[in-house]
Parts: C-alpha cells; structure tokens; sequence
C-alpha cells in the first residue's frame, strides 16, 4: 500500500481520533520532510494564499506526493464566483432526490466528505463536485432555479473543529474508505497490495461477467492482493492502489485510456498499459506491427476512402467476398463483409465516414476461431469461438437472440502446436501484457486475425477448463509483476 500521511494544524486536532505517525503537524512538515511517497490529506484549517495550508499543498506536491487538496483545487477554491451553473446530468440528479424538499428558488446545502455525500442517491453530483474541489470537506450550497438547471452558490470548506461529534464520525468513515485505513482500531496487514480493477457496471458486452470478476477478487485476496472494484469516477483516487487491472472495453479515445495513463504515471502496475491500450486498439497499428515482426495474417489492404482506388485491382487481389474493417472495431463492431463490387463499394463509402483508413482483408471462412490468451508471455488457457448462429461472425449483433456462438475451452496441450507458437509470436511482437491472439486455421495455414489487450474472461467460458485456476494464475502473475516492480525478487 502507498504510504498516506495526514497533515493538521496542531497534533492536538487529532484528538477525537487514534494517535498515528502518519499524523505530523504542518509546521514539522514544512521544516523537516523532504522527499514525500504516495498520498497526503492536508487537514488545516486555512488554505488561503501563502497560508501555512496553501505552503502544505504546495510543498507536498513539489516533494512528489499526490495531495488533496491540490493547489489547483485551492486556487478553483479562493477565485470561487457563485451562480456556476451545474451539468445536466447532475441538476437531474439533484431533482430527482430534492424536487419534494427543495422548491425553484429555494437552496440547500450538500456536505461532501471525501467525494462522498451523506445522501447516498447523490453520489455522482458529490464525486462531480470533489473532482473540482478535492477537499476533505465542504459544506457546498446548490439552488435550484427550473427542470435540470441547478447552480453552485456557495462552497465552504470545513476543518475538524467546525465538526460536531456525529460529524467526526461520518468523517473518519469517509477518510476510511478513502485511504483504505482504519484509524480508530489498529488491524493486522494481511495483504501486500493493493489492487483496483476498473469496471463498468452499464456495459452492455464487458470483458469480465459478475462470476469471473468475483473469482478474481477471490484469487487476488487468496494471494495476498486486496482488490477493490473502481469505475470511471473514482480516477482521482487510482493513485492510492498499487495495481490496475483494466475490466472494461479499452480505447485510445476514452476514459480508459487516460486513467491507465494517470495510473502509470503515478507508478502504479497497468493492466493493459496504455502502450498495449494504443497498439492493440487500432488494427492499422496492428496490422503494420504483425508485418514487420513476419506474423501470417490475412492477405490485408489498407486504402483511404477519400482517395482513388481501384475496385477491381482490389478484387483481384482479395478475392471476393472481402471483410472490410474500421480500424477502432471491438466485439466484431465495424467488421462488414462485402458479397460483390457494388455492396464493397457501398461498403468502403459509408464506413469511410467513420475512418480515413480502412483495412480490406480477404474472407477466411472457419466454424470457428482459436482464442490463445497470454500473460507476459506464458500462455493462460485456450479457446474455440465458434460463428454465431446463421452468421460469418462470432458477434451478431443484429440478431434478436443468440448473439454469439459457442464457446469451447480445452487443454493447451489439445491445440494444434502452430497455432500456440503463431500466438506467441504475435503476442511478444505487442508486448508483455496480458493479450487475447485471435487466430483462424486452414489446413496447415495458421493467421492472426487480432490481439486483444484487453481479453475477455467470462466465467462458464474461457475459464471452462482451468476453472479457478485460470484466475490464480493471472492474478498471481500480477503479484509477481508488483514483487518485481517492488524490488522485492
């Protein structure tokens, strides 16, 4: 776990709480500490400009530590104009849960504890309104003016003397599941690490169903790793984990892409990296980077839309019928086949609306796909995809049920030894992370179709041999990753 230190204006201000030495008054930080580990709560009293509370931000994030308040929060804080109008989506929230309570023209007065508000159903406003104003706590008042439209009118924030004692506990709560100590009873470490695994809830198609993100948190714990489920918006707070372990749909352009970014950065372990997020996520880069490593792979052509092409050079070459691909597609999404000349044309026309480039690849018709996931190189486990019913894919995403074909896991030793050493071959021309080969065999060609960054594991699928071993072993790679990273191998 990262180190955590707590800084208050006198030690005396602790007092409702246990003592700890993670707990220094801010004039011997300011006189004695240099460089600063992990994470700070700076708990004084004033934060106005050149105060010893602005001093305490600031040096701590000159020595290196991720502090909240930040001094940007404090300069949003000290320039604050009320009448800032509030987004869409959270006025709807706040009308939701305070129309009967709060009239149009009335206010009311949110506390906000460490991004978490007392009123549960207003969870999304308070982590909206600690993005912006990063402070322990704030009393933030909020007035409603018509259907959606709610401005932010006044911010306070408060110090543990303005607490009566109800407060002080609703505090040290939120300070608990914020830095993921218990302060008021002392408790043995029984984990090493700590781990977030980035999910999100409305996903239509995730990586990982609700089984196999439970029998991850149950190998993570068995091994040592305490793992925690975040979402998007909980980024502010990555940086107190010692891992990532990405469970959502990745993408460059995407929230994914930044917190693994932020994630990295700030030292932590990412699974995918943004360097795997970035070369796996769009098949151009794909295609070029299989190239030049001489991985078998469709007869491929890239064209530009916008450009003059000859249709009939382009059939020649591929052979009809022809699989037309946007280069950001996930799940089979912008993956067309095109039957003839007119219908590719019309192909290449609307899907050129989306992407400058397109890859056009010759069509391979199998019953099925081979799915080889690998870890820093070690191969996991092994996987038939078969063709959805009535369809060349393993998506159909038109259909009204049975969207997907069969799955059917096995044995490594069981699959032809080709395709395992054009897996590897692919899957080390990427990287060391953790990558779903998707390949396509006919007779003794073996081709890569993709590599996942971002593989999916579904309980009563891909870990249908393996079992829970499939889940000890990705997440006990990680903790080998954590000891290396950690010098301790």
């Amino acid at each position: 776990m990262k180190p955590l230190l707590v800084l208050v204006d006198q030690l005396s201000d602790w007092g409702p709480y246990y003592p700890t030495n993670q707990v220094i008054a801010i004039e011997e930080y300011l006189n004695d500490y240099a460089e600063t580990k992990g994470y700070v709560i700076n708990l004084c009293r004033d934060y106005s400009y050149l105060s010893t509370g602005y001093y305490g931000s600031l040096l701590a994030e000159a020595r290196g530590g991720q502090v909240f308040p930040s001094v940007r929060a404090i300069r949003e804080l000290n320039s604050f104009e009320a009448g800032q109008a509030l987004p869409l989506r959270s006025g709807k929230q706040l009308d939701s849960a305070l129309r009967k309570s709060v009239a149009i023209g009335e206010s009311t007065t949110l506390r906000i504890y460490f991004g978490q508000a007392e009123q549960t159903e207003l969870a999304g406003v308070a982590r909206r309104l600690f993005d912006t104003y990063a402070f322990p706590v704030t009393d933030v008042t909020l007035t409603r003016h018509q259907a959606g439209v709610w401005t932010l009118t006044g911010i306070r924030c408060l110090s543990l003397d303005d607490m009566d004692e109800q407060s002080q506990s609703r505090f040290a709560e939120a300070l608990d599941a914020f830095s993921h100590k218990i302060w008021r009873t002392r408790r043995s470490k029984r984990f090493k690490y700590d781990v977030a695994i980035l999910v999100n809830p409305e996903e239509a198609l995730p990586p990982s169903n609700k089984g196999a993100l439970k029998a991850f948190e149950k190998a993570g714990k068995d091994i040592g790793l305490n793992v925690d489920f975040i979402t998007w918006r909980d980024a502010s707070r990555v940086g107190e984990y010692d891992a990532l372990f990405i469970r959502e749909t990745t993408s460059v352009d995407h929230h994914t892409y930044a917190i693994a970014q932020s994630a990295e950065n700030q030292g932590l372990l990412v699974i995918d990296s943004p360097t795997d997020i970035m070369r796996c996520s769009n098949k151009v880069y794909l295609h070029e980077r299989l190239q030049r490593y001489e991985v078998d792979t469709p007869r491929t052509r890239l064209i530009m839309g916008s450009q003059p092409f000859d249709v009939d050079e382009l059939i020649a070459d591929l052979g009809l019928p022809i699989i037309v691909k946007v280069p950001d597609g996930s799940f089979s999404i912008g993956v067309e086949k095109a039957k003839d000349r007119d219908q590719l044309l019309e192909c290449i026309e609307r899907l050129s609306q989306r992407s400058a480039i397109l890859l056009l690849q010759e069509f391979m018709p199998t019953d099925y796909d081979w799915r080889i996931g690998i870890m820093d190189n070690q191969v996991l486990y092994a996987c038939r995809y078969f063709m959805a019913k009535s369809h060349w894919q393993i998506y159909n995403h038109s259909a009204r049920s049975h969207k997907s074909g069969n799955a059917d896991a096995m044995s490594v030793d069981k699959v032809p030894r080709k395709v395992i050493k054009t897996a590897l071959k692919a899957a080390k021309c990427m990287g060391n992370g953790f990558y779903g080969v998707d390949l396509k065999a006919n007779g003794d060609r073996v081709v890569v179709i993709e590599v996942n960054d971002n593989p999916s594991i579904d309980m009563g699928v891909e870990d249908l041999h393996s079992g829970s071993m499939l889940y000890q072993q990705i997440m006990g790679i990680m903790l080998g990753k954590l000891e290396e990273l950690n010098g301790r191998r």
